[in-house]
């Protein structure tokens, strides 16, 4: 009997991209990636996955790429590991009445403006902030918003184009920078403003949530001022409980006042001296392996969860242990070819780590971009109790050398 289609819409291009090929298979479904350039996965060499080639960008090829695949198999389910793709995906679904979120609550959430304008009207804490289509307009929003302030593209992701400005000039500079852009680092258009809005201090978190529940909460390592490149991760977090419980609540209330309740959700928080502030929420799965560290202290699969909601099974997310797994990225120390990647073997031996990967090679160019384009590579550990398995992958991480020419 012919298996049914799981049908992904474009992908990431690392971390849970592969995964979710991989869950899909594992479940019972015949996974499709339909994409405009299937080259740019390196895991569609690896996973079992029907590459279809269309105009991503076009709705209408989308389905008749979708009814090709229809022909030979039913469907069960569609869906997108990219943020950019997942509210086509949700339209797609919505379109062949198969489960899914409600697109309009998704196209709403990926304009960051929108966003806070809903979440502000709920009266939940977030950021001063302003949009501006215009270096004018910037010059006006300095009027309202307090430097140091945060400068970044109205839509976006994995860090592109934020950056923290001191001074007027500062601001104007790099608003005019992301003016200038037509189309994203993917080659998609991208919308003529940027978001100005007001720097907070204190330490960085998420909270991973499922059909509306928080399941936990992610310390994040970040990069110095002025760019805010993930560096690594935590989860959990291994707060107070009465901080734990302040950031779930917080986010919660985001995610009802923004009408997201179906599959995984990725709400970025600051913990402030006055209480958690929102940053953004993201109507996805988080990026940077979180879910591969969620997995591994907790037991629950969030990527085979998310195929199995999107092909209408019942996602089931009770913990079956209770351990902490820390993520350190390898990131280059300045632009260059690779000469030589040495240290894998002493980082896999330190006690505590799983898992060590490195995504380039030797001979490969590297560029430093400020966001997440940076990562050429991790060590994930795994132990009881979060400070040690966190030392366990910054160990790790430290003896992996890559000498640059």
């Amino acid at each position: 009997m012919t298996k049914p289609w799981l049908i992904f819409v474009e992908s990431n291009t690392t971390g849970t991209g592969g995964l979710f090929i991989r869950a899909a298979a594992e479940c019972g479904y015949s996974p499709a990636l339909l994409a405009a350039q299937p080259d740019r996965y390196s895991f569609v060499q690896e996973e079992p996955v029907c590459l279809v080639q269309c105009d991503t960008g076009s709705f209408p090829e989308l389905c008749k790429s979708i009814e090709k695949l229809e022909s030979k198999a039913p469907v069960a389910g569609i869906l997108s590991s990219s943020e950019y793709f997942a509210a086509t995906a949700a339209a797609l679904a919505a379109e062949y009445r198969l489960p899914g979120p409600d697109p309009d609550a998704l196209q709403a959430c990926r304009n960051k403006w929108k966003q806070r304008q809903i979440l502000r009207a709920a009266g939940l804490a977030t950021p001063k902030f302003e949009r501006a289509a215009s270096l004018e307009e910037t010059r006006e929003i300095l009027k309202h918003v307090p430097l140091p302030a945060i400068v970044k593209p109205a839509q976006g992701s994995g860090s592109v184009g934020v950056r923290l400005c001191r001074t007027p000039e500062e601001v104007a500079e790099h608003a005019a920078l992301l003016l200038q852009r037509t189309v994203n680092e993917r080659g998609m258009p991208m919308l003529a403003d940027v978001l100005i809005e007001e720097y907070l201090i204190g330490p960085e978190f998420s909270a991973e949530a499922f059909q509306g529940s928080v399941i936990g909460i992610t310390r994040k390592h970040v990069s110095g001022e002025p760019f805010f490149v993930e560096l690594g991760h935590d989860f959990p977090a291994g707060l107070p409980a009465d901080v734990d419980k302040s950031i779930i609540n917080v986010a919660q209330d985001a995610l009802r006042a923004l009408g997201l309740t179906w599959g995984p959700l990725h709400i970025e928080l600051r913990l402030t001296p006055s209480g958690p502030v929102i940053i953004e929420v993201n109507p996805r799965l988080a990026g940077g392996f979180i879910p591969e560290i969620v997995r591994l202290a907790l037991g629950i699969d969030v990527v085979r969860e998310t195929v199995r909601l999107a092909a209408g099974e019942k996602p089931e997310l009770r913990s079956s242990q209770r351990m902490s797994a820390s993520i350190r990225f390898v990131t280059p120390g300045k632009n260059g070819t690779i000469h030589e990647i040495s240290g894998i073997a002493a980082a896999l031996t330190t006690a505590g780590v799983v898992d060590v990967q490195m995504y380039r090679k030797k001979g490969d160019r590297v560029q430093i971009e400020n966001d997440f384009r940076d990562r050429i590579g991790h060590v994930v550990s795994c132990t009881e109790g979060s400070i040690v398995a966190a030392k366990a992958a910054e160990s790790a991480r430290d003896l992996i050398e890559v000498q640059l020419s």
